[in-house]
């Protein structure tokens, strides 16, 4: 019997989508590009992801950063 910390390594396309809330357009474009890799269940189109695979795709912001991003402005 495989445990919770077991069956999370892998995660599917929706669940990748949910966990580092990205477009669905965006994760595909990151496979497509090789930046993430995929496998694929034997015998099916059904991919499957690395959760370490994913973390990879984030990196540390530097201060210089803060003032452009993808966050609403708040100020208004």
């Amino acid at each position: 019997m495989s445990t919770n910390t077991e069956q999370s390594n892998w995660l599917t396309v929706e669940e990748a989508l949910d966990y580092l809330k990205i477009s669905k357009t965006t994760l595909y474009a990151c496979m497509k590009d090789g930046r993430l890799p995929f496998y694929y269940v034997k015998g099916t189109k059904q991919r499957r992801l690395a959760r370490t695979d994913l973390d990879g795709l984030l990196v540390l912001g530097a201060a210089a950063d803060s003032d452009v991003g993808d966050e609403p402005d708040s100020s208004a």
